[in-house]
């Protein structure tokens, strides 16, 4: 595939290198094909040729949905990759009217908007993702190599290179721009203190969220209406569960148990957490089915942002983004969203960087990391206190709340209410979650106004044709 150079400006130069080929890396790849003549990404697994799990991402043997936006995303960087996962067996779901949806005690009513997202395995996406990245001129995946630290020039203020072991030796690779997408267990705080800089504080908030899940055949006929079910726990109990379609005519099933309420990993656990679910409905979906796997079990401890965009200095030829960034509670689907956002993000900036390219030689990306540090926080800045906010609503999860955060909560608590009766609030709350709206929102005249009157007792079901 040739390269895809949306301005004619020059390239800002020779070598980028991608740290991490999952989802943020391969997104990152394909952005910086734009700019550089050549990407390299540097993998520590091994990488099969077929849509396989592996160990680098161990969260990959359960639910992942591309959120609308984020599909948006993915078919603007790689245009007919819908179309691509749809044929490899992915499945286009309108959320409004296929998933059968509880949150916080409350079902969910239809709304037929046309808001479609697509479900499949993490290893069929990766797999048709790396397929078109790698396919890029220029672009080349190295895997099996650890990378181990970073290089810098003499003055210590610009990026060289990345250290690597593995493969026949330790090497140097030297780049001009490194893009950190490790994951949750990025090494760039201990290499920047190394290199003499502060590590980035950090924001935190403890879930201690437990994941279990199981592959079976999709049944024929299939239960109910839906084509996706979705629960998500309420007080007092803290469970969710999932069940997504994924290829090869199959269902992922995926329970979670908050604050260290783990579903078991054993068949008869795993059907006992189910029944203990707000509604027995997915336990009655399953209890039938044939499991196709064992059960796979990954636990989150907790929200982390790290503030790279707080730090009083940082290297020049540096970004950092993905999990390595931010890694927020899977529950609510927003990670790999995020993450295109974040790639889209770093593109721009190092479109604004080539059109205001500095003219000494070695300075075409100084002032870079900055701003796109910068950049980066505003897009990590919703889905982060959306995922917070919810889980903070538990008054067992540590983390630090505020007055505001209170009557956020407050309000959306009256939201999912009125999301079992109100298509209009639904279709909006269901943008929002989605990050094709950002969170004001819900608070459009509209949605305050019915917030208001249910507070008040004046709101009644019937009067939306529930």
């Amino acid at each position: 595939m040739a390269r895809s150079v949306r301005n004619k400006d020059p390239l800002l130069g020779r070598h980028a290198v991608v740290i991490g080929g999952s989802m943020a890396g391969l997104l990152a790849a394909r952005v910086l094909s734009d700019h550089f003549e050549r990407v390299t990404i540097i993998e520590r697994d091994v990488i099969s040729t077929e849509p396989a799990p592996r160990k680098g991402v161990p969260q990959a043997r359960h639910v992942h949905v591309l959120l609308a936006r984020g599909l948006d995303v993915l078919g603007e960087l790689f245009p007919g990759v819908g179309d691509e996962l749809a044929a490899a067996g992915a499945e286009r779901i309108d959320f409004g009217t296929d998933m059968r949806w509880q949150s916080f005690g409350t079902w969910k009513v239809c709304f037929p908007r046309g808001l479609r997202c697509s479900f499949q395995s993490r290893a069929l996406l990766e797999a048709v993702v790396r397929r078109r990245a790698l396919a890029l001129d220029g672009v080349r995946l190295r895997d099996g190599l650890r990378a181990t630290g970073l290089a810098t020039d003499p003055s210590g203020r610009r990026i060289t290179g990345v250290r690597v072991e593995g493969g026949l030796a330790d090497e140097l690779i030297p780049a001009e721009l490194v893009v950190d997408t490790s994951g949750r267990g990025s090494r760039m705080p201990t290499w920047l203190e190394t290199l003499g800089y502060a590590a980035p504080e950090e924001a935190s908030v403890r879930v201690h969220v437990g994941y279990a899940s199981r592959i079976y055949r999709r049944p024929e006929p299939a239960p109910g209406s839906w084509r996706a079910l979705y629960m998500l726990g309420t007080e007092p109990g803290h469970r969710a569960g999932v069940i997504s379609p994924i290829e090869g005519g199959r269902w992922m099933v995926t329970l979670i148990g908050l604050l260290k309420d783990y579903p078991p990993a054993d068949e008869r656990g795993f059907l006992e957490f189910a029944r203990g679910l707000a509604s027995d409905e997915l336990y009655q979906a399953i209890r039938g089915a044939e499991p196709l796997t064992d059960i796979a079990s990954h636990r989150f401890p907790s929200h982390v942002w790290r503030r790279y965009d707080r730090l009083a200095r940082l290297p020049e030829g540096l970004a950092v983004l993905g999990d390595a960034l931010c890694s927020i509670n899977p529950v609510y689907g927003q990670g790999m969203t995020t993450g295109a956002l974040s790639a889209l993000t770093l593109d721009r900036c190092l479109h604004e960087q080539r059109r205001a390219r500095h003219t000494r030689p070695g300075e075409e990306l100084c002032g870079l990391t900055r701003r796109f540090q910068s950049r980066v926080a505003e897009v990590v800045e919703a889905p982060w206190r959306i995922a917070t906010g919810e889980d903070l609503r538990f008054p067992e999860v540590e983390g630090e709340r505020s007055r505001s955060q209170t009557l956020l909560n407050w309000y959306a608590r009256h939201v999912h209410g009125l999301c079992g009766y109100d298509p209009e609030v639904t279709a909006r709350f269901c943008r929002v979650q989605h990050m094709l709206a950002g969170p004001l929102a819900l608070f459009h005249p509209r949605v305050a106004i019915a917030v208001l009157r249910r507070q008040l007792g004046l709101d009644h079901p019937h009067a939306f044709g529930a």
